[in-house]
């Protein structure tokens, strides 16, 4: 008689300071995972040094913790745990906070429809099984990748100017104004930090993020904008996995630390290739955004297929 090992059912940590949203959603995840469950941020924080957590799904608005600080740490504790923030507030600081801090797999908000977090949850899980058996120490950090190319985005020098100061001592900082000329960019050589604006002289770079994050994964984006909303904020997590988003007007030094950050986690992703699996996007339902991101598509092959081009992509898409 044959002994077929047992599956161990992925763990998923709920925390959240309301009892009947914990129970709804134990009720919903049980059949497929081990359910950990708390109200208290602390408390989560013991759970997590004590088992192997895959998701970790966290309400932002609590009286103990708020959710964006508990991620915060957690991110440190357990980096392979994927994170999820789940709320029912337009909060568009703490949706910065769980980009720039938490570092987030999703932003989901509140009423959720079970089948979406069913489905968010299971690539949540399906990920972290895959980075389980990772080895990838949080201390000490990697040192910062060198000699990659950096892009800027934006139509204001002084951006420019900064990153390379910044940077161009030991990575190449290229500067380019219009979506089309940065498309050309993208499809001519490597990559590895796009800093960008979400307004530019031929129009908004949403979808395009969206797109070049499913056609080069291995870019990481810090976003520098003036622009803030939260349904714009929590689509970039969800579908460009935006690395960093930065407000304007420019802070210096917050871009400094950005940046290393930034170019610590490229040389990490490298380094250990299967860590790109976190970085899988959600791709967008919407109909418009759907068709202007297969002509950005077409229009990059076309571009590889040349090797370089710099056509308007107003009349490319």
């Amino acid at each position: 008689m044959m002994n077929h090992p047992i599956k161990v059912k992925p763990r998923i940590l709920l925390v959240d300071d309301e009892e009947r949203i914990l129970r709804t959603l134990t009720m919903l995840l049980k059949m497929q995972y081990q359910v950990f469950s708390t109200t208290d941020g602390n408390e989560a924080l013991k759970i997590l040094k004590k088992e192997k957590i895959h998701v970790l799904i966290s309400d932002q608005r609590m009286p103990l913790m708020v959710g964006t600080e508990l991620l915060r740490q957690a991110k440190n504790l357990s980096p392979q745990t994927m994170r999820i923030l789940l709320t029912g507030y337009a909060d568009v600081d703490a949706a910065l906070d769980s980009v720039n801090e938490g570092e987030i797999f999703r932003y989901i908000n509140k009423p959720w429809g079970p089948k979406e977090l069913r489905d968010t949850v299971a690539d949540a899980a399906g990920i972290a099984m895959k980075l389980e058996t990772v080895s990838v120490p949080s201390f000490p950090a990697p040192a910062p990748a060198r000699g990659v190319t950096c892009l800027v985005l934006d139509e204001d020098v002084l951006v420019y100017e900064a990153v390379k100061e910044i940077l161009g001592e030991t990575h190449q900082v290229l500067w380019r104004t219009t979506m089309a000329s940065a498309l050309a960019v993208m499809a001519s050589q490597t990559i590895a930090v796009l800093v960008t604006e979400l307004q530019v002289g031929d129009g908004d770079t949403t979808v395009m993020l969206k797109t070049l994050k499913q056609e080069y994964p291995d870019v990481l984006t810090i976003i520098n904008t003036s622009f803030k909303d939260t349904v714009r904020v929590s689509q970039l997590i969800n579908q460009a996995q935006v690395f960093r988003y930065l407000p304007k007007p420019l802070r210096k030094g917050l871009l400094a630390k950005s940046l290393e950050s930034t170019l610590m986690r490229y040389k990490q992703l490298q380094d250990v290739p299967v860590l790109k699996e976190a970085t899988k996007v959600e791709v967008s339902s919407d109909v418009q955004e759907k068709a202007m991101s297969t002509k950005i598509m077409d229009y990059l092959s076309r571009l590889r297929a040349k090797g370089f081009g710099g056509s308007s992509i107003a009349q490319a898409v």
